[in-house]
């Protein structure tokens, strides 16, 4: 490709077909970029997450930067790094295990410790509508690529980048479809729980936001047995929430929301 797809926003530029709230983003609901050192990142996930073993703080560091020259070089996606952008690392993990339970029992826990570590006078909660709970109940959507990062965990620890706004303003299934348009189908996915959770875990301030509202983080690769349910972290003033929510506008319409972020995760495998 020798366009690119996205805005000097670090935004998806929309193509036909796209269900959007603007075409051209007014910036309304924004994110600071969080002035992080990888050092200290990995030192939060450390911390926070109980189970697992990550790489060193150098290659991290450098398996990251690496990453960002890679994409730097492509005219088609360097623009995506002009937007929010925040270091993370997921531990090497061969278990087969349902994501909605390792969701709640492993990653909503170390969001909330290093949350509340780093903003001891504010409150972090989890609230999950319907009556279905998360466990057994959630799945990687199809379009998503994120199954390919899932086998990159089992095969050893993974690095990487998540782009919170790249999808402002995209409903959840325009978030879902550009893998049809994106490359790197190895390497490029549509954000979801666990990604987004240890980018949080990192960088804990990422929705703090005293000067603007910030956007609704979503979860858009994972997917709830009920469908009209989607999965999101969102600020509560200064405070932060998970919530399994619905996405429904009218009983037969899906919102579409100037608030609502679409994420996407560019990986890598490392030693």
């Amino acid at each position: 490709m020798n366009q690119s797809l996205f805005d000097e926003q670090g935004r998806r530029l929309p193509y036909d077909g796209m269900r959007v709230y603007n075409v051209v983003s007014r910036r309304y609901y924004k994110l600071n970029q969080p002035d992080f050192r990888f050092d200290a990142v990995l030192g939060r996930l450390n911390e926070h997450v109980k189970t697992g073993e990550f790489t060193s703080a150098k290659r991290f560091e450098s398996a990251c930067l690496d990453l960002k020259r890679s994409i730097e070089s492509d005219v088609s996606l360097r623009n995506i790094f002009k937007g929010v952008h925040v270091p993370f690392a997921i531990p090497r993990d061969a278990r087969e295990i349902d994501i909605g339970e390792e969701l709640e029992d492993r990653w909503l826990p170390a969001v909330e410790r290093s949350f509340t570590r780093s903003f001891p006078e504010y409150h972090f909660k989890a609230a999950v509508q319907g009556d279905l709970p998360l466990k057994m109940n959630l799945r990687v959507e199809g379009k998503s690529r994120y199954e390919q990062f899932l086998q990159a965990r089992r095969r050893g620890v993974v690095v990487g980048w998540y782009f919170p706004e790249a999808l402002q303003e995209y409903d959840v299934a325009s978030q879902r479809r550009q893998t049809d348009t994106l490359p790197l189908q190895e390497r490029l996915v549509l954000s979801g729980g666990f990604d987004t959770a240890a980018a949080l875990v990192g960088s804990p301030e990422l929705l703090i936001n005293r000067e603007f509202y910030p956007p609704i983080l979503c979860l858009s690769a994972f997917q709830h047995v009920d469908e009209r349910l989607m999965l999101c972290f969102k600020a509560y003033g200064l405070s932060l929430e998970f919530w399994c929510m619905s996405q429904m506008l009218t009983p037969t319409t899906t919102q579409v929301s100037e608030q609502w972020a679409g994420g996407l995760t560019l990986f890598v495998p490392v030693d």
